[in-house]
């Protein structure tokens, strides 16, 4: 297999009196037909050979122009990782583990699940000077952060802030244009990122949301692989941190509702390019920690993908009310757990203690009849029975015939 320009240097070289090791089937066409009228020409006619073939040929001037272009000899040299490993950059982070510097980090969540709050968060993390949610240390404390308000609501953002009474001199809100709306894909707004970012340099630069910035939308590979790569190349010139806060797909029918929903990458909205060029990808929702779903329930941050490291434990937060109003993210010692719904077994020993405590030491014939009622099998009250070995007690021999089961009371 050879591409077009080693076709052209193969001629040029054999022009030359250089040795070619390559054989006609390996050349397309036109190349071919002049590569099989070099092969029958006689030494030192090749140019006149080529030259009367190229006459009937409707891209004479071109061809002609491509062969005499070619330095006879010439290699395209490749460099080896060994040699330009020492010119490229070490991954550095903003956030160990979880925010690169210089490279895009996605954060994908449902409506309403706090994605927009949990990037305000961050910033004013870096701003103030506060740890991480982890309790990793800020690097550049008080350093300023760009949000790129694409959703156009800043009054929101700026309550926000004041709430959480961040430094907003420091926080640098990117808007678009009256009456327009932010379009990375025009060379104004990327312009004007470019130059915010150069007079202000940021540790991190907040994009809210990706689905808004861009007027070719999210699902054409095309269009997607021009939008992150100028995105990636300001993290890189800047040294700094790229959040992208991204939407997910609409669960299916059936399915539950959007902000009680575990997702992993395929739920995340557009092109799977997004994904791909994202080092890092995080996903938020709440977590239903109860038999009822609560949408003020708990959050469970959590790393879907990354290409730089081993994948970071889940991290927790919930809202709690800020004084005298909004809220606030107060992160947890540990990410909540998703509610199980209790197995006919454990529903048995919950009935059991609250039996046993109500009516006092029983024998087991009369638990298991009494179980009856409320749907128990014989088996199931055993099989409880033997689980709460700490909690009750045989008053005599297991095969006692005066045996009664009793709770065990907690000074024993």
């Amino acid at each position: 297999m050879l591409t077009r320009r080693m076709q052209v240097q193969a001629i040029a070289d054999r022009m030359a009196g250089l040795p070619v090791e390559y054989k006609v089937r390996q050349f397309q066409e036109p190349w071919a037909s002049l590569w099989r009228a070099l092969e029958k020409a006689q030494p030192g006619t090749e140019r006149d050979v080529l030259m009367e073939l190229l006459m009937v040929s409707q891209e004479r001037d071109q061809l002609i122009n491509e062969i005499l272009m070619a330095q006879p000899g010439f290699r395209m040299r490749f460099p080896s990782l060994a040699e330009i490993a020492e010119d490229l950059p070490p991954i550095e982070f903003l956030w160990p583990g979880w925010i690169p510097r210089s490279m895009i980090t996605l954060l994908g969540a449902s409506p309403g699940s706090g994605k927009s709050m949990l990037a305000l968060d961050l910033a004013w993390r870096i701003i103030s000077g506060k740890n991480f949610p982890d309790g990793s240390p800020v690097p550049e404390p008080g350093a300023p952060v760009i949000y790129v308000e694409a959703e156009n609501v800043p009054q929101i953002l700026n309550e926000r802030a004041e709430n959480y009474q961040i430094d907003r001199k420091k926080l640098y809100l990117m808007m678009p244009d009256d009456g327009d709306w932010i379009d990375f894909g025009s060379d104004k707004y990327r312009s004007r990122l470019i130059e915010l970012a150069a007079s202000v340099q940021p540790e991190l630069i907040i994009i809210d949301s990706l689905s808004s910035v861009h007027s070719k939308g999210q699902n054409n590979v095309e269009d997607v692989r021009e939008l992150l790569s100028y995105l990636s190349q300001l993290a890189g010139a800047f040294r700094a941190g790229m959040l992208l806060v991204h939407h997910i797909r609409k669960p299916g029918s059936g399915q539950q509702s959007m902000m009680n929903f575990d997702l992993d990458m395929s739920d995340l909205s557009g092109s799977g390019h997004i994904v791909a060029m994202s080092r890092v990808v995080m996903g938020l929702h709440v977590v239903q920690t109860g038999p009822e779903f609560d949408p003020n329930g708990p959050r469970e941050l959590k790393m879907l993908k990354t290409n730089l490291g081993p994948y970071e434990q889940p991290l927790g937060f919930e809202f709690r009310q800020l004084q005298p109003k909004g809220v606030y993210l107060h992160w947890l010692d540990e990410a909540p757990e998703k509610y199980q719904e209790p197995t006919k077994e454990e529903e048995c020993q919950e009935w059991l203690l609250s039996t046993l405590m109500e009516h006092g030491a029983m024998r087991p014939v009369d638990v298991v009849e009494l179980g009856k009622d409320y749907g128990y099998s014989r088996a199931t009250i055993y099989r409880a029975r033997e689980s709460l070995t700490g909690q009750i007690k045989n008053t005599e021999g297991r095969k006692h015939p005066g045996n009664e089961w009793e709770l065990i009371k907690t000074s024993e």
